[in-house]
């Protein structure tokens, strides 16, 4: 069995200063004091200062009041000519940014759907767990979107199995042979859904595909085998009664600032073996007597997903 990184401090000592990311909800959220007289509509798109809202079945770009960072899927308040407030979010996906703080990528959700391509750009397993474990700690169903399948690599989709066994529903499609959209799209049909994913996974192909709109798309780079990102911001498009949001690429998902046990709700297949430890305060990494590690060596927990376990729990704490 692989060995988890030997440099963490142990988790009594944290000091927990960052902030969590589940907070992003409240992020810049206003309710202005005339709100009653004003209308409420629907963001599509945010282009900075200002906004693509859909008020009374017309598309119009808004001016933000007080350079309100609106994202697609938001409810704001508006005179009809300037967005002048943000309605409370529900659930949203988030990360933190490359540049430092939070990002917010889309808000009042019902699901998020991670794309992978089944060929080229490869997607590190590591990437899935932490949409699960973030996804799994925000209370919104994940599902997962094999892309490419018409370029299939023999042993991919079993390599998946334990993502399945977690509780994650798989769907396999093709944009060029239309293969696996009639599922995807009565999956997409339970309410605002976000697809997210790497450059070059085939997001902005499959809404194509799915709503023949014709959103600007790339190849993967043949030099790094990366795709090159095409969406700038996140963007959402009626999908039928509901919402379809597309997301820019991403070269990672990060997330800090949760605990142990958060972190443990994208390991449902470890629940089984809590609090069968011999110490209660396990970590279920390198203590002795510990029921998780003993399942992932009689082959009753898959030990990759272990592994990702351990890695991630340990860049939690040393980034806290």
């Amino acid at each position: 069995m692989g060995q988890p990184p030997k440099n963490r401090k142990p988790a009594a000592n944290q000091k927990r200063k960052l902030r969590n990311l589940m907070t992003a909800a409240d992020y810049a959220v206003y309710e202005p004091p005339n709100k009653d007289q004003l209308q409420i509509a629907r963001v599509y798109v945010n282009y900075g200062v200002e906004s693509g809202v859909e008020l009374n079945g017309v598309l119009k770009r808004l001016a933000n009041r007080r350079n309100l960072p609106t994202v697609a899927g938001d409810l704001v308040y508006t005179d009809g000519n300037v967005v002048e407030g943000i309605l409370p979010r529900g659930k949203v996906l988030a990360r933190y940014a490359d540049e430092g703080g939070i990002r917010l990528i889309a808000s009042n959700l019902t699901q998020v759907g991670l794309v992978i391509s089944a060929s080229k750009p490869t997607t590190h397993v590591g990437l899935i767990d932490r949409y699960l474990t973030f996804c799994r700690i925000a209370d919104i169903p994940l599902f997962l979107v094999v892309n490419k399948i018409d370029e299939l690599e023999p042993g991919f989709v079993e390599g998946l199995k334990p993502f399945v066994d977690a509780g994650v529903d798989l769907y396999l499609t093709s944009a060029t042979t239309d293969k696996g959209l009639k599922a995807l799209a009565r999956r997409l049909e339970r309410g605002i859904t976000v697809l997210s994913g790497l450059s070059g996974v085939g997001k902005s192909t499959l809404i194509n595909a799915l709503l023949e709109e014709e959103i600007p798309t790339q190849e993967v780079s043949g030099a790094t085998g990366r795709g090159r990102h095409t969406t700038t911001a996140a963007e959402a498009y009626e999908f039928g009664k509901t919402l379809l949001i597309d997301s820019p690429g991403i070269k990672k998902f990060g997330f800090i600032g949760v605990g142990r046990e958060e972190v443990l709700k994208g390991f449902p297949e470890f629940e089984p073996y809590l609090g069968h430890c011999h110490f209660d305060n396990c970590e279920h990494t390198i203590e002795e007597g510990c029921a998780v590690r003993a399942a992932v060596e009689a082959g009753e927990i898959d030990e990759r997903r272990w592994e990702s376990y351990t890695e991630l729990l340990d860049n939690l704490n040393q980034s806290e």
